[in-house]
């Protein structure tokens, strides 16, 4: 565009009034954009994506790789966030989030998870997939539930006069106990069965919601005014194997753990050792949890040893002694004899992705070396220990008692 040129122009004040110089001195419109910092956030993880390969960030511990920590837990909180999910939808271009119908498995959902705890507590308080139990995911639950169905509503009844829970001061003194009992609950010394007698024992082990209860004392008896259907009422002195206790009534407790599972309740009593049990035709044994200790001459791993614990957890779905015969040939054995220091059954439960989630709160001890193998091979483990037994051995215990207590 010109400007007229047929009349002339000798001051401002004449370009300015000239026709056409509105057209030409207007600043050129730009262009409507609308900055997102999510979507620019998620675009930087693509990228980051396309520049390794197909590879996705890792919450890796390295401090010289912080910035890819970052994106990784950032692509975990779209990924975990619904919203951000539907938003971000158009620019996946790399399918990075899947969605349910698309059965995502375990193993990749962990990949994407937080690797270190600073205590058991965290573990069992993840929000991981590995201990989801909701039935909202697919291929992600610990639990084989088609021989556990839910329990049948046996009473409905919404206990009076509720205690509340406290933190209990001289809880030290019973600690030991629970972790007795959870560990009988793990090697089978101990099982749970539905509750359904109507009664309560002193000195009795029970499960509610998911947690452990003892009874410690059951106090005199008294006359029932509140219209319940039972004459008479006791005061319980309870404690919990979070170190919590109250003091509910008898009749109380009793209506909980008959409660409907659907509404937060339906206990479980815990077998006495000495009690003869028998699992029902829809137990079975679903595999074993083993913990082994190399004996091989391998220098690497004899040095490694010297100086630390070390020691391999897996599964089998058969027996533990097929499953090692072959270890001097297998790098999964670092090519070595090995030795079995502990066994525990699986009932019920699926044992791969229970292996999976002891890896996972072991995920810290983790070797993390490569090793030269005697044929000349680097091995690099992942499924090995710098941990002692009592640890390991903690873990197993704590995870497999509350997933039983849990179902």
């Amino acid at each position: 565009m010109k400007i007229d040129s047929s009349r002339p122009i000798r001051s401002l004040e004449d370009i300015f009034n000239d026709p056409v110089a509105d057209e030409l001195l207007a600043k050129p419109k730009k262009k409507q954009v609308t900055y997102d910092p999510k979507v620019e956030k998620f675009e930087e993880i693509i990228a980051w994506i396309k520049d390794h390969n197909g590879k996705e960030p890792e919450k890796t511990t390295d401090l010289n790789r912080l910035g890819e920590r970052k994106l990784a837990s950032h692509l975990k909180g779209i990924r975990n966030d619904p919203e951000r999910i539907e938003l971000l939808k158009p620019y996946d271009e790399l399918g990075l989030l899947k969605t349910e119908d698309q059965e995502l498995s375990l193993k990749e959902k962990v990949s994407h998870e937080k690797k270190t705890f600073n205590s058991l507590d965290d573990i069992l308080n993840d929000n991981s997939a590995l201990f989801d139990n909701s039935g909202t995911t697919l291929n992600s639950k610990l639990f084989d539930t088609g021989s556990l169905n839910a329990y049948k509503k046996s009473q409905e009844n919404v206990p009076k006069n509720k205690s509340k829970r406290k933190a209990m001061d001289n809880f030290n003194q019973y600690r030991p106990m629970f972790k007795k009992v959870q560990a009988e609950l793990t090697s089978g010394k101990r099982h749970l069965v539905r509750y359904g007698d109507n009664k309560l024992k002193l000195h009795g082990f029970y499960v509610l919601k998911g947690q452990l209860l003892y009874i410690e004392s059951i106090g005199d008896e008294f006359k029932n005014n509140n219209r319940s259907e039972a004459d008479t009422d006791a005061r319980l002195h309870v404690i919990y194997d979070n170190g919590t206790e109250n003091y509910p009534l008898r009749n109380g407790l009793i209506a909980s753990l008959y409660g409907s599972k659907k509404r937060g309740g339906g206990g479980k009593i815990v077998t006495d050792p000495d009690d003869k049990f028998e699992f029902s035709a829809d137990d079975h044994v679903t595999g074993y949890i083993y913990v082994l200790k190399s004996l091989s001459n391998n220098a690497d791993v004899k040095r490694i040893q010297e100086d630390h614990p070390l020691y391999k957890v897996g599964f089998t779905s058969g027996t533990v002694e097929r499953r090692i015969a072959n270890a001097e040939n297998e790098s999964t054995y670092l090519y070595g004899p090995v030795k079995v220091v502990a066994e525990y059954q699986v009932i019920n439960l699926n044992p791969e992705a229970l292996e999976t989630a002891l890896h996972h709160a072991l995920a810290q001890y983790r070797l993390d070396v490569d090793i030269k193998a005697g044929n000349g091979k680097i091995i690099h483990p992942r499924e090995w220990f710098v941990v002692d037994l009592d640890t390991i051995t903690d873990i197993i215990t704590e995870i497999m008692s509350k997933l039983q207590m849990s179902e």
